[in-house]
């Protein structure tokens, strides 16, 4: 069981979400695909993030959005700041909230 799931493959962001959830006692589990990333919030997580960038980012949202048992879930995406488009796809496909890559993810993971 994890309080924060993971999708990235970017190991120096993956590394600065592990450095902040530490300290706040946090435990993390990351997925290498969206099945592992079902199954993981499905372990009682509270806060999903996923890199946007990865073209499975849209599929693991929908796959999000449509498993009623992960209706609570909160979800964060992250993106490059110049991706608007695809911040824009992110939010109207029910993203609670997204972020630019370069801001600091304290307070996101914070917020399980």
């Amino acid at each position: 069981m994890a309080d924060v799931v993971y999708l990235i493959q970017d190991m120096l962001f993956s590394s600065k979400i592990r450095e902040t959830a530490k300290p706040l006692g946090l435990t993390l589990q990351g997925a290498r695909d969206v099945a592992g990333l079902l199954a993981a919030a499905r372990t009682g997580a509270r806060l999903v993030v996923v890199d946007l960038r990865l073209p499975v980012a849209l599929d693991a949202l929908a796959a999000l959005a449509g498993d009623p048992e992960l209706a609570g879930v909160a979800t964060v995406g992250f993106i490059d700041h110049e991706l608007t488009d695809v911040m824009d796809r992110a939010r109207a496909a029910g993203w609670l909230r997204s972020q630019a890559r370069a801001g600091r993810p304290p307070a996101l993971v914070a917020a399980a």
